[in-house]
């Protein structure tokens, strides 16, 4: 956990701009997206943490609380959702992330890597807790949520309970 929070930490902190891309700043065509979401701690009932993994070919979500996987789902990526990915990649490029409020409990936690030719080339994250990180978390989903709503709802996925 303590690692997990220091490389959140570290990412958190890098200015994204100048890191490896394509020309302009563009996605890659070969580029494979991973958005990690690490739920609040909450009762296993209740906790649904995923990782998210999009190419231009395929998108694949894996649903978990505490590590038990109760959802596991892949299917082709659809051309509208990889170039909505591309089209607004050069915003999410160029962001930088809050610092992280230490000492704040009950938050999520996210991390975006792209990685290109199977090496990471831009890694952000960030602890959204008490207010902190809000606004940069939102940017984030918004630009993910096309390849996310690919998808049933993460409720529809892994229902509370199970």
């Amino acid at each position: 956990m303590l690692t997990r929070t220091v490389i959140l930490a570290t990412a958190a902190g890098m200015l994204l701009a100048g890191c490896s891309s394509g020309p302009d700043g563009e996605l890659p065509a070969d580029a494979a997206v991973t958005y990690s979401f690490t739920d609040a701690s909450v009762p296993p009932p209740y906790h649904r943490s995923f990782v998210l993994t999009v190419t231009a070919k395929e998108s694949r979500i894996v649903v978990d609380s505490y590590g038990d996987v109760l959802a596991d789902e892949s299917l082709p990526t659809r051309p509208q959702a990889w170039d909505a990915l591309r089209e607004g990649y050069p915003a999410i490029a160029e962001l930088s992330a809050e610092p992280t409020v230490e000492g704040c409990v009950g938050g999520t936690s996210f991390e975006l890597v792209v990685a290109v030719a199977g090496e990471p080339s831009q890694e952000l994250g960030a602890e959204v807790c008490g207010g902190a990180g809000q606004e940069f978390d939102e940017a984030v989903r918004a630009w993910i949520s096309p390849a996310l709503d690919q998808f049933p709802p993460i409720d529809e996925l892994a229902p509370e309970g199970e």
